[in-house]
């Protein structure tokens, strides 16, 4: 058993478990321009990169070394599933399993495991909205395709490849905002796309907490009453009340949550929250060599424990996934135990805040439908000498901003973190700024009424743009 000593030890337990989006480069960064070890960064992303907090680094080390052996592995892998599930549950409730993956990415594969297992005879056609305010690798793993160049195991696979001999998978993508960067109400589209597809197993991937916060109507799926869809909720932003959570369990969709967003533990743990009545119905199907060809992206522990004898995959632990999960489950614990008026009175204050310090500069342009997305998230562009900036150069800004030391930030913080660009149209681009967790945590410990920490941030951002403009 390896000993978490010093920082290099922790750097490497935190880069693995998932693909090489958690890797380092020579310095010691990932591919988001931050460190898995700096806790000298003031988080204000809605991207997977969470940074890790010295408070964080102590409860990784204390539960990595306090586990022995393969069976206390498993047994702490075990009470994943149970902790998942009494936090979402009321008392007497048990609604739905749980199928755990390295990241949100790795969760989309999901939804087609259930519906070869539900009809394997079938053509599959996937649907999927706001796609390009999804992880980058969503286009491949909803066909079916490896999304990355490792797994989470550590191997090396090639991107793009088929995980499926017999690969019969269709996809339709929907975007999420028009050129005007206005939400788009696709549910007409869908509809059309499901009564064109009878004979298909259709799924039906909503989003209901982007990166930038938009929500699917979820009364679509009360409009579309067909025995062929299979439907599955994206929250992997985990932004949501567990009463969001269970209404959607009690409509059939499965739901994805992950811990590294909203909870802002170290990237990446993941789940997908399943129904028992689409279990039960899968159960009595599934054989040995069902989903066998999976194997090569997920193993038996990540699924519901009614599944692992009957279906084949291979015999092999996630360390480094099971302790971001454990460490994901305290910070939930932690974060619900400040009263929700509490917790949304800092929620409004901040977003109130940040606004009215973003309009004090013409460099800045809100969103479309600001108001129509998750308070915790603030997504614009920016614009200067006459021009908005374009995806190149917002990513160029962004890898710039969180890259740079700064000084006098707040108690020994030398650099900020905020939302990776994302593109809705050509090259049109924006970015975000957002609190999680452990940001409204300090919030109300402080007692945060004026917000000036953001009040940096957003100049950091002016000035960088100013100062850098003609290299970006």
């Amino acid at each position: 058993m390896i000993e978490l000593k010093e920082e290099r030890d922790i750097k490497n337990l935190l880069s693995q478990g998932a693909d090489e989006r958690i890797f380092t480069n020579d310095k010691g960064l990932t591919r988001y321009g931050v460190s898995a070890t700096n806790t000298k960064v003031i988080n204000r992303g809605s991207c997977t990169c969470s940074v890790v907090t010295d408070d964080s680094i102590e409860l990784i080390k204390d539960m990595y070394q306090s586990i022995n052996d393969t069976s206390e592995w498993i047994s702490e892998n075990d009470q994943i599933f149970e902790r998942v599930k009494d936090f979402i549950n009321e008392e007497n409730e048990d609604d739905f399993e749980l199928f755990l993956a390295p990241s949100g990415t790795d969760l989309v594969y999901v939804p087609l495991i259930l519906s070869r297992l539900i009809a394997p005879n079938r053509k599959i056609l996937n649907i999927t909205t706001c796609i390009e305010e999804l992880g980058s690798g969503t286009r491949l793993a909803s066909s079916g395709k490896y999304y990355s160049n490792y797994n989470q195991f550590g191997e090396a696979v090639v991107k793009g490849d088929s995980i499926l001999a017999n690969n019969d998978i269709e996809t339709y993508f929907c975007k999420a905002r028009c050129e005007k960067g206005e939400i788009i109400n696709n549910q007409e589209e869908i509809i059309e796309v499901v009564k064109n597809h009878p004979e298909h197993t259709i799924i039906i991937n909503l989003v209901y907490g982007s990166k930038s916060g938009i929500e699917d109507n979820l009364e679509l799926i009360d409009k579309i009453d067909a025995p062929n869809v299979l439907w599955n909720t994206d929250l992997c932003q985990f932004r949501h009340s567990k009463e969001i959570i269970k209404k959607l369990i009690r409509k059939n969709s499965t739901v994805m949550i992950t811990g590294s967003k909203f909870y802002q533990c170290p990237p990446f743990c993941a789940a997908v929250l399943i129904p028992k009545t689409i279990l039960n119905n899968i159960s009595k199907k599934a054989n040995a060599n069902s989903i066998e060809e999976f194997s090569s992206i997920f193993s038996t522990y990540d699924l519901p424990p009614t599944l692992r004898s009957k279906l084949g995959l291979r015999d092999q632990l996630n360390p480094a996934r099971i302790i971001k999960w454990k460490y994901t489950l305290q910070e939930i614990l932690n974060f619900n135990l400040i009263p929700s008026k509490q917790v949304q009175e800092k929620i409004d204050s901040w977003r109130n805040h940040v606004i009215e310090f973003i309009n004090n500069y013409p460099e800045f342009e809100l969103m479309p439908y600001q108001e129509d997305t998750n308070k915790t998230i603030i997504s614009f562009r920016l614009k200067y000498k006459g021009a908005y900036l374009n995806e190149k150069q917002l990513r160029k800004l962004h890898y710039l901003t969180v890259t740079k030391s700064y000084k006098d930030l707040s108690e020994g913080k030398s650099m900020v973190f905020i939302g990776q660009p994302v593109t809705y149209f050509s090259d049109k681009s924006f970015l975000r700024l957002a609190i999680g967790s452990k940001n409204i945590r300090e919030f109300v410990t402080k007692n945060e009424t004026a917000f000036e920490l953001d009040k940096k941030i957003v100049a950091i951002l002016i000035s960088n743009l100013k100062e850098h403009y003609d290299d970006l």
